[in-house]
């Protein structure tokens, strides 16, 4: 300890941060003087928690003493600080412990590179057949309420499945796929179109989507016992670490923070959410473009929203210029700077395109003005706008 403390050298690690990742070159280790450090892999889309270390505790020696590349990836859950331990150090401190010491030591650290090499991602032994289960499961409520040959709807049957295992909707995706290929399960896809008009004033059919899936369990019966026979092979066995995903889809992250999807689109629409958090699965993501084809990316259509359902300053694009203009001559130009200064570049932009040349300067002055607008002000400001909309539109008296 003494020449880890002669040594003097330090890294700091703000929360969230990544030490290192697994599959990098090793050539230190660390001593945790302060906070604390998740030792986690990923292992097929999933993140499969190793262990935690605290104040006083060692990680990431394996690397350092020649056992290959880092095993497992390193994040600090807190302001980190670390003692910064390089393999002469650990060598020397090695060769001054007893013999039979060095032999444990070294034992010890062959069992843990052999244990972390052998994670695996699945908290249950065999989602297939969980997946299957749950089918089944749903299938004969449906056919008790709805009677014989019931369907599921797609997407509800989907969440129950992702809130009682702990699996994506690309691997729901992925076993229903399969169990429709072998015709043990029917999917049934209700479509619909978007049109556009040829040169000569024909209405034609652009491309297709699909509104809704439902599917439907033939025989429950032998549904499970059948199910069981095609599976693939999956790993199996309990593991210690715990699970959580890397990746997750949209509605299920929208659950995770108490929300909804239709906000979640929202948000990306807005740029509220930026870009690099936001993935697709790729072979999912180019089937769609044969699906669609390339030109249905290439426009977005803007959804209809109801007066009423108006509910913050962003919804203006969804408003009429017409209802706009009246709206701005009533609230005056430091109301109309201000709801400029609170909302996204899309809004803000129809907002000056529905003033005179003249207010729109004056309202562009006072933005830089306002800055960041006081959350108090910004809040009645949006209550009153939405309030004359809706009195405009007479919703109100």
């Amino acid at each position: 300890m003494e020449n880890i403390a002669a040594s003097d050298k330090t890294k700091t690690f703000r929360q969230g941060q990544i030490i290192f990742r697994e599959g990098q070159e090793s050539a230190e280790a660390y001593i945790v003087k302060q906070g604390m450090v998740t030792l986690y892999r990923v292992v097929n889309n999933k993140r499969v928690v190793i262990a935690s270390v605290g104040p006083g505790q060692t990680f990431g020696e394996l690397g350092a003493l020649g056992f290959g590349k880092r095993a497992t990836n390193a994040e600090a859950g807190d302001y980190t600080e670390l003692l910064v331990l390089d393999e002469k150090l650990l060598r020397t401190m090695l060769l001054k412990s007893p013999r039979p010491v060095q032999l444990i030591a070294h034992y010890l650290m062959e069992r843990v590179h052999q244990m972390s090499g052998q994670v695996t991602d699945k908290p249950a032994a065999d989602p297939f057949q969980a997946v299957c289960r749950i089918l089944a499961l749903s299938q004969q409520a449906a056919d008790q309420v709805k009677g014989e040959d019931a369907e599921l709807d797609y997407a509800d049957v989907s969440r129950t499945i992702r809130d009682i295992i702990l699996i994506s909707q690309v691997e729901i995706d992925a076993v229903i796929e399969k169990l429709s290929r072998l015709k043990i399960i029917v999917v049934r896809e209700v479509k619909g179109a978007y049109y556009r008009k040829d040169p000569l004033g024909n209405k034609i059919k652009s491309s297709e989507f699909v509104k809704q899936r439902f599917l439907r369990v033939p025989d429950v019966e032998t549904f499970l016992a059948v199910a069981k026979n095609v599976r693939q092979d999956m790993e199996r066995g309990e593991q210690s670490g715990t699970c959580d995903l890397e990746f997750v889809d949209l509605e299920h992250f929208a659950a995770e923070v108490d929300s909804s999807p239709e906000v979640i689109h929202k948000k990306i629409a807005y740029g509220e959410l930026p870009a690099r958090y936001i993935f697709l699965h790729k072979p999912s993501a180019m089937a769609l473009v044969g699906e669609m084809g390339p030109d249905f990316f290439k426009q977005a259509k803007r959804p209809r929203l109801k007066v009423e359902d108006l509910q913050r300053a962003d919804d203006l694009v969804f408003v009429d210029n017409a209802t706009l203009q009246e709206v701005f001559s009533q609230l005056g130009f430091r109301k109309v700077a201000v709801l400029a200064a609170m909302t996204v570049d899309e809004t803000r932009r129809k907002i000056l395109a529905n003033l005179s040349k003249n207010i729109a300067t004056i309202v562009r002055d006072e933005i830089k003005t306002i800055g960041e607008p006081d959350p108090d002000e910004a809040a009645g400001v949006e209550d009153e706008l939405l309030s004359r909309i809706k009195a405009i539109k007479g919703l109100t008296a």
